[in-house]
């Protein structure tokens, strides 16, 4: 084989997917920026970390758009007998698959396989020069073995195994190479070796790759005149399995097993690009032999191949780790050189080279073509050019100072024509009013009016003070054209540079796009100027026309005399019926009704060709109207490019200015710079001669000194041993650095599960179409963007901190055998201390599930327990209702008819007792199944605080800091108390007990302004009943000692139970408003609520229904733990 290629790099195309579902429910942010233009794609929370690649597609671009700009330019190579790879690399769920097309099934978007395959036939179509022979074949690297896709066995026959060849390269004996003939036929291939691909289910992606895959079409091409010239040429279509991390995928089992191993490749891969992408080490040796992956793209990566490497990437900050090492494999991988040649036999190719050789050579002596070399003939047509090109330079500025005055002139006329025209139409204007004042003066002369006179002599002042206004727009006029010759007799262009290589080529090229810019208008204002000239005298020939084109005053009087002709026919019609028809005088009167006729026949003829002028008159002024709208029309274009000539002007005048003064000033810093170059130069001498001279007296006194330094480098060992104190100080600092790392990665995925959660959250909320949230969702969200910033922190660190070791490894500061050792001494001991707390952490957490196993069965016991005094509870309350509607009913007839009052009042005495007794043991049952909620909620969050302790045990066993975090877990729970949710909510809310206290004693209930405060139906029917008792008693006149005496009634809740002195919200009966009596647990003497002479009325009984107005605290509640403040107040909730 010949080489007929230099060195060529590998080419590296990212591009970037968007967000998917999953990543957009969990909260994710784009973190990517593309600029397409300079070939950038920037990690903005990175510090604006930047990549330069050969092409960068955004999120936004298509399948034709990769194909288009990163492989079709490509594709020509293989018929010149190049190998051509393009590989897809990225994690998982990145797109390749989807980039490459090797899925590809007939429907959908197209990938990079089946658009490069319809291209290769159609080119194959049109050459008819050459004969192809297209062969393709389909393999891939499943856990490190090769199997042929296309062999049509079943899977444990198709392996493949890998042979080297020193001459050949790498060769696969037995793998199936199926000829094809058509585009169709391949991806039918394609589609059938795509079915049996190992892929797999997986959290990141249901379809994901669980192999690599590589789809090769061979091509033989043999010229059909000359069947010696024979190419070969391959095309490698990769795709890649992704890299992934077993805890975002969820993959476990077989599917985890998968994932090792392509980990396993990916890494080899990343070695291979690392060593030949650094200039030190490509040279060296590469571990190709590391993995098959690597063997078989031994020439893709600085082998005999053009290579394209499709870098695919998500955008999301939770995959920014991936994100990042794959722009840094795609920046390493661009710096591989490959060495491509031309896939032909030596000896043919040495041939064929010498026969162009002779080619030229005959040429050049015969004069036929070929170059006569002449140096004095070129010197001179350089010259030649040199001076064309100043030429050039010299009438370009002079054109543009013609087109600029040119432009400058329009302005002008445009400016004067305007004046003009609104001068002309003043005077007119002036003219019509001086006409008419004129001819009323000389009519009020003749009446001797000297009120009309004297009238119109005002006019005739008023009319010559608007000459003053026609003056003063002249002067403005002259004003603005002064301003205008000013601004176009500034200097626009400087002068020319005699040398050519002063001006920049930036410079000559603006200038030159100016110069035709401004041709190209000057071109379009001279049509629209000629077109103007046209139309307007057009216009003027067509008004002047129109004003003779039709006699008025002709027109009335034909109308006239046809009147008079008419009225003259019927008055001799009608004389001529009174004379009779025979008679001289009747044949007289027949002659001159004749005569009528025929001149009546001839006006209406004159008349009748008058309406046809006067419609064509129509016409023309129609024409006029549309002449004149395209006129302005055109004027008004006029001076649009008027103007927008002179603005490209003065931009293109200051944007010269600008670069001229840059020029002078990087002018300047070049002879700066050169001065102090030759000053260095200078220097640079005289140390060399000084260096010189101390390099021979270093060698002489090396040579006295090479013993001493023996002796001194034993000195030196036995002293080291005592710095090993010296390191540990920096070793513990290396420690806690490595710990923190630790806690702050945790913590990272630990903010990403809430943000994820929240954003399902927020998605439920504004998903709701019932509920009013929008302050919740407004929480949330400030809640999103507080994880996201300290997501984007914390990531920011973290790579700061990768960055720093990469740099600077902490093993290099080891300097000696002593410091290397207790180093390992330290590491050891730290690793024994690690294992020792982890089996303090499984002891205790042993502890903690017996805990749990008993907590749970004292749960299943009170949730049992529960039930059962939920139904009694439930047949109670039911009875007790049935009982005070019988007794209600009772007492209602008792009342509608006629019974004694002491039996009637004695009968409501004892329905009132029984009632207040009904209602105390319907209180005491509710309260008694709140307690047994309480006890029932306290044991399922200690159920749910132990699943979670013991899962964090798990997860944190192996890290030193998990008895500190333990000691931390354990003393919380100490703190706190377990309160009930709302009804219908199964979250869990751990509130600090002096904090609910707090809060709680602070409320002032006002249940009258209360908006939430609704009464039931049962207590808004009892009160309607209790107020008709109330009515009855008065009616039945109790004494008034009676009603007072009587025992106070207990409240709704049968009492209250305090311990204090009943002046807070926590008191019951003060809580509804009300004062505490018999019915109360609370001490007489320390009670402030009670009051001897006053009880509770029947009234007031119906407030034992309504709903308490305190406000319920806000519970926004995360799945994943967290913090929120209660509204209004500082103290913090913890669930």
């Amino acid at each position: 084989m010949s080489d007929n290629s230099d060195n060529v790099s590998v080419r590296v195309a990212v591009r970037v997917r968007p967000l998917v579902q999953s990543e957009i429910e969990r909260g994710c942010k784009d973190i990517l920026d593309v600029i397409e233009d300079n070939e950038q794609i920037i990690i903005h929370s990175l510090g604006s970390k930047a990549f330069t690649f050969n092409y960068v597609l955004s999120s936004k671009s298509e399948q034709d758009q990769l194909y288009d700009r990163c492989v079709q330019p490509l594709i020509g190579n293989l018929f010149k007998g190049y190998n051509l790879t393009i590989m897809a690399y990225g994690q998982t769920g990145s797109g390749k698959t989807h980039s490459m097309g090797t899925a590809y099934s007939g429907a959908g978007q197209m990938g990079v396989i089946p658009r490069a395959i319809s291209e290769i036939f159609d080119t194959v179509k049109d050459n008819f020069s050459i004969d192809f022979d297209i062969t393709v074949s389909f393999m891939e690297l499943y856990q490190e073995v090769l199997y042929d896709l296309l062999s049509g066995k079943p899977r444990d026959q198709c392996v493949v195994e890998l042979r080297e060849d020193p001459v050949k390269g790498i060769l696969i004996p037995g793998l199936s190479e199926l000829p094809v003939k058509s585009a169709e036929e391949v991806l039918a291939i394609l589609q059938k070796g795509s079915a049996g691909r190992a892929t797999g289910c997986t959290a990141m992606n249901s379809q994901s790759s669980r192999s690599h895959a590589i789809f090769t079409v061979n091509m033989s091409m043999t010229n059909k005149e000359n069947r010696k010239e024979y190419k070969v040429s391959k095309l490698h279509l990769v795709d890649l399995a992704g890299s992934e991390r077993p805890k975002k995928t969820g993959a476990v089992g077989s599917t985890f097993k998968e994932g090792v191993l392509i980990n396993k490749g990916l890494f080899v891969l990343g070695n291979v690009i690392s060593c030949l992408g650094d200039e030190k080490t490509q040279n060296g040796f590469i571990p190709y032999r590391d993995s098959n992956l690597t063997r078989l793209l031994k020439d893709s990566l600085g082998g005999n191949s053009i290579t394209l490497m499709i870098a695919c990437v998500s955008p999301a900050d939770y995959n920014i780790d991936e994100t990042l090492s794959t722009l840094r494999y795609a920046d390493r991988a661009r710096k591989i050189r490959n060495k491509p040649i031309v896939n032909q036999d030596a000896k043919v190719a040495e041939i064929n080279e010498l026969k162009q050789t002779i080619r030229q050579l005959r040429l050049q002596i015969l004069g036929q073509g070929g170059p006569m070399v002449c140096p004095a003939e070129i010197e001179l047509l350089k010259k030649e050019i040199l001076e064309c090109k100043l030429k050039i330079r010299e009438l370009t500025v002079q054109l543009s100072a013609v087109l600029l005055e040119n432009t400058g002139l329009h302005e002008k006329i445009t400016i004067l024509q305007n004046a003009n025209d609104l001068l002309s139409q003043k005077i007119g204007e002036l003219k019509d009013q001086y006409d008419v004042t004129f001819s009323n003066i000389s009519m009020a002369l003749e009446k001797n009016d000297a009120v009309s006179v004297k009238e119109n002599l005002e006019k005739l002042q008023l009319i010559q003070s608007q000459f003053v206004d026609i003056d003063n727009e002249r002067k403005k006029t002259e004003v603005e054209i002064r301003d205008h010759e000013n601004f176009f007799n500034k200097p626009l262009i400087s002068s020319v540079s005699n040398n050519v290589g002063e001006s920049s080529k930036e410079i000559e090229d603006k200038h030159e796009t100016h110069t035709t810019r401004q041709m190209n208008l000057n071109q379009q204002l001279s049509d629209i100027q000629k077109q103007l000239v046209l139309k307007e005298s057009l216009a003027k020939q067509l008004s002047t026309n129109n004003q003779y084109i039709v006699d008025y005053q002709a027109l009335t009087d034909h109308e006239a005399k046809i009147a008079n002709l008419e009225k003259e026919k019927e008055e001799l019609l009608r004389q001529l019926k009174t004379i009779g028809v025979s008679g001289k005088k009747s044949e007289q009167y027949r002659k001159r009704v004749q005569e009528l006729e025929s001149q009546l026949t001839e006006f209406k003829k004159k008349v009748q060709e008058l309406a046809r002028l006067i419609k064509l008159k129509a016409n023309d002024e129609l024409r006029i109207t549309k002449l004149n709208q395209d006129i302005l029309q055109m004027k008004q274009t006029k001076v649009k490019l008027v103007r927008t000539m002179r603005d490209e002007s003065e931009k293109f005048r200051q944007w010269k200015m600008q670069k001229e003064r840059e020029c002078q000033r990087l002018k300047q810093q070049d002879r700066k710079k050169d001065n102090e170059l030759v000053k260095m130069k200078v220097m640079h001498d005289k140390q060399q001669v000084v260096f010189k001279a101390r390099v021979e007296q270093a060698e002489a006194v090396n040579k006295r000194l090479k013993n001493l330094l023996a002796l001194r480098q034993q000195a030196l060992d036995a002293k080291n041993t005592g710095k090993a104190d010296k390191v540990e100080p920096w070793l513990k600092r290396e420690y806690e650095l490595y710990m923190n790392l630790v806690e702050a990665e945790a913590t990272l995925n630990v903010l990403l599960e809430d943000r994820a959660v929240l954003m399902q959250q927020l998605n439920e909320l504004k998903n709701a179409p019932d509920s009013e949230n929008s302050e919740e969702c407004k929480s949330i969200e400030e809640d999103l963007e507080l994880r996201s910033a300290q997501i984007h922190d914390l990531q920011q660190k973290l790579s700061d901190s990768d960055e720093e070791h990469r740099s600077k490894p902490f093993w290099e500061k080891f300097q000696t055998m002593g410091e290397a050792k207790f180093g390992m001494k330290f590491v050891c001991l730290k690793a024994a201390d690690v294992h020792r707390e982890r089996v303090q952490m499984q002891t205790k957490l042993s502890e903690w599930e017996d805990m749990y196993n008993e907590a749970q069965e004292k749960n299943k016991h009170q949730e049992k327990c529960l039930k059962e005094k939920d139904e009694k509870c439930a047949q109670n309350l039911v009875d007790l209702q049935r009982e005070y509607e019988e007794k209600i009913a009772i007492l209602l007839r008792r009342i509608r008819g006629s019974c004694d009052e002491n039996d009637e009042a004695s009968t409501y005495s004892i329905q009132q007792k029984k009632i207040d007794q009904m209602e105390e043991e319907i209180t005491l049952l509710k309260e008694e199944k709140m307690a047994l909620e309480v006890s029932n909620k306290e044991l399922n969050e200690r159920i749910k605080f132990f699943q979670k302790l013991s899962a964090e045990h798990r997860n944190t066993m192996h890290t030193p800091v998990a008895v500190k975090q333990e000691k931390i877990l354990h003393e919380k729970t100490q703190n706190i108390k377990i309160s009930a949710p709302k009804d219908g909510v199964n979250d869990v809310t751990f509130v600090k007990v002096d904090d609910l206290d707090n809060s709680l004693s602070d409320i002032d209930d006002d249940l009258e302004n209360d908006p939430d405060w609704r009464k039931t139906p049962l207590a808004k029917r009892l009160l309607e009943e209790k107020k008709k008792f109330t009515f009855v008693r008065s009616a039945l006149d109790f004494d008034e000692d009676e009603r007072t005496n009587r025992a106070p009634k207990r409240s709704s809740d049968g009492g209250c139970y305090c311990k204090t002195n009943c002046t807070t919200g926590r008191c019951g009966c003060k809580k509804f408003g009300g004062k505490c009596g018999t019915g109360c647990k609370c001490s007489e003497t320390m009670c402030a609520n009670r009051d001897a002479a006053s009880s509770s009325s029947l009234d007031a009984s119906g407030e034992e229904f309504k709903k308490p107005s305190i406000e319920e605290l806000p519970k926004k509640r995360d799945k994943k733990g967290g913090t929120r403040c209660i509204q209004g107040d500082s103290r913090w909730m913890t669930h």
